[in-house]
């Protein structure tokens, strides 16, 4: 189970290849559209802060699914939630767009910023030009 949360999440990171705290938008990738892109994101985040593992798997696309699980996507959220309490807010969002490097493949990616009890959280979700989860990541701020 361990193999498949860190090679979920080694491709979210590989996918999410933002540095630093702050993100400097670039364009979305065309035919994405910015309060699309926010509104599924935020959707993500609150099935995550909400438990709802199983949720989350099933929206990820076939690739991304191949290599987690609900239980993995549980561990890695567990971590990070012990680590900053409970979800207070959403400080700061956003939406950009990259491209990984290996294959050109566009996707865009909702950034939030949020408050939790402890700690903030930056939570990553990527989406695909044609809307499909292509993964998550959570970083403690």
């Amino acid at each position: 189970m361990k193999k498949r949360l860190f090679l979920l999440f080694v491709i979210a990171a590989g996918l999410v290849l933002l540095s630093g705290c702050k993100v400097s938008g670039r364009p979305l990738p065309q035919g994405l559209e910015e309060e699309t892109v926010l509104e599924q994101g935020r959707e993500v985040v609150s099935l995550l802060n909400g438990g709802s593992w199983q949720e989350v798997y099933d929206l990820l696309r076939a690739d991304a699914r191949e290599t987690s699980s609900p239980e993995a996507i549980q561990s890695y959220m567990e971590e990070r939630l012990s680590k900053a309490g409970a979800y207070k807010s959403e400080e700061e969002a956003m939406a950009t767009g990259q491209k990984i490097k290996d294959t050109g493949e566009e996707y865009g990616t909702a950034v939030f910023y949020c408050k939790h009890e402890k700690k903030n959280l930056m939570y990553r979700v990527a989406y695909s030009t044609d809307m499909e989860l292509m993964g998550i990541q959570v970083t403690v701020r």
